[in-house]
């Protein structure tokens, strides 16, 4: 009886690893142009690449006037002729993407020699932790994980990943803005994000009519719910980002993560001091925590005047190419670290 299960249960797994490889020879390159294309921009440019940068649209959002539409990673790369720069981005990504990315890196085949990872503080904040296109993120990441191709396909299949509705996002996202207590080390009279916003919408500006400045007022609410939290260890980025370090110290790949600039006039000028603070703030606590081992945070947060930015209503770290060339050339100083004899100074 038991040699009959035995003799199963092999076959059964004999079967799995067949179909398996007909799964990768037919299908597999197929779903994964399909679901996620960046794992096959991975594969595809292995070889050859001296260093990935992984990002979401900071790297390569461009505004219509712009008369240099590189992008931040490529402009970098003119700083460095002799090596090769790949970006892998996509929208809206964060560090809990970036890390899974990091595992579709052979390095038998080819080690990188280093890995640059966009630093975004608002992919921190619960708008963005808790956003509708986290279901198709995950979705994109079901074929990466360490399972046999099929048995992936066949999760994806099933749906099995983190497949919240919308409303359960929603409803996750306003129970943060509502009950987290926003920390200060000074008296300051709102506790959370749902009341600092409600009062910034009731009135905050007025126009010389006597009429409310809806749009100064809508501009200034997008400020406080995208900013106004205290980046804490208990913040599932910090996981995230911690897993990329521990990747790069593991495998001797030097780690930058490229601190991105937001729009800190903006923030002073629409809702004030108190806001900047808690910019700042963030930012501080991301470069003690990553700026040791193998890894250097390249500090940009306020390197972009406000004008530069392309988004002026709502708050996104898409830059003019003005914006872009001041990041692109802090990075490549940044690095210079590693690869001084590659730099070529252009302006």
């Amino acid at each position: 009886m038991i040699k009959k299960i035995v003799i199963k249960i092999c076959l059964l797994i004999l079967i799995t690893i067949v179909l398996n490889i007909i799964y990768n020879l037919t299908f597999y390159k197929k779903d994964l142009a399909e679901k996620c294309e960046q794992i096959l921009e991975i594969n595809n440019n292995q070889a050859t690449t001296d260093i990935f940068y992984f990002a979401e649209s900071s790297n390569f959002n461009t505004r219509e006037d712009d008369s240099i539409k590189n992008s931040i990673s490529e402009i970098t790369n003119f700083f460095y002729p002799k090596l090769k720069i790949t970006a892998i981005n996509k929208p809206a990504s964060h560090a809990g993407i970036f890390k899974k990315w990091l595992t579709q890196i052979n390095l038998k085949e080819h080690k990188p020699k280093a890995i640059i990872v966009t630093l975004n503080l608002r992919s921190f904040d619960a708008a963005w932790i808790h956003s509708k296109l986290e279901t198709p993120l995950q979705e994109s990441m079901v074929l990466a994980q360490p399972y046999p191709n099929l048995i992936n396909r066949f999760l994806l299949s099933l749906q099995a990943f983190d497949n919240k509705t919308e409303k359960q996002r929603e409803k996750e996202m306003l129970n943060e803005w509502e009950n987290t207590q926003l920390i200060f080390p000074f008296p300051f009279k709102y506790k959370t994000v749902k009341e600092w916003d409600n009062s910034m919408a009731n009135g905050s500006y007025i126009k010389a009519d006597g009429s409310w400045d809806n749009d100064k007022i809508e501009l200034a609410c997008h400020y406080v719910k995208s900013y106004a939290f205290n980046i804490k260890e208990s913040n599932p980025r910090i996981k995230d980002y911690d897993e990329i370090l521990n990747w790069c110290n593991i495998n001797e790949v030097p780690l930058y993560l490229n601190l991105l600039a937001e729009n800190i006039e903006y923030a002073d000028s629409l809702v004030g001091k108190e806001l900047v603070f808690l910019i700042k703030e963030n930012r501080d606590f991301l470069v003690k925590r990553y700026s040791k081992n193998n890894c250097i945070v390249v500090d940009n947060l306020e390197l972009v005047s406000g004008k530069e930015f392309t988004d002026q209503t709502w708050t996104t770290e898409h830059y003019g190419y003005k914006g872009r060339m001041v990041i692109a050339k802090n990075l490549a100083i940044a690095i210079k670290n590693k690869f001084n004899n590659d730099y070529k100074n252009l302006y």
